[in-house]
């Protein structure tokens, strides 16, 4: 039991380390096993497909002091998707929090509060990595005029339960 847990414990900071590493603005050089495809050939010309997976994780803490901790009390389920986005807004909808990483395309976030009101984010490029609560409604806004290839990971979703909640009717902005 403790080694699945521990497993799945180490799945969830490779997936947090994989994201922040994509961070790192290109200034090493890369390996092989950082190749997805030959230097020649730019990462664009790869197909993008959408996927989606999802689990149950047993609760688990990562505490790395002073700059990092993570943690989640009871059994939850993780979800990482690939997701394609057509460029303009997109639906409006509730989540948990997660971890996005703009592989193609511009985008920005636009988020609803009821003490804020509409506010976005600045637009995020391909190479940049942002967090986002996921406690207020919100949607990503392509204002790119190619679509948006992102990853994501989404934490702290009740086991079974949507991933993504519709906001109808959508907020004033």
């Amino acid at each position: 039991m403790h080694r699945i847990q521990l497993s799945k414990t180490l799945a969830i900071g490779g997936a947090i380390l994989l994201l922040a590493a994509c961070r790192d603005g290109g200034t090493s050089a890369p390996t092989a096993t950082d190749r997805i495809a030959p230097p020649e050939r730019p990462l664009m010309d790869v197909i993008l497909d959408p996927f989606t997976y999802r689990a149950t994780i047993d609760p688990y803490r990562i505490l790395r002091l002073p700059d990092f901790m993570i943690q989640q009390h009871t059994r939850s389920d993780i979800v990482m998707q690939r997701i394609v986005l057509k460029p303009g807004p997109g639906a409006w909808h509730t989540t948990g929090p997660h971890f996005i990483y703009v592989i193609q395309g511009q985008l920005k976030r636009q988020e609803f509060s009821d003490k804020e009101g509409c506010t976005e984010s600045p637009v995020y490029n391909a190479g940049d990595v942002f967090a986002a609560e996921g406690d207020h409604p919100g949607r990503p806004f392509v204002v790119s005029s190619q679509d948006a290839v992102v990853l994501v990971t989404r934490f702290n979703i009740p086991i079974g339960s949507p991933i993504l909640i519709p906001v109808v009717p959508a907020p004033p902005c």
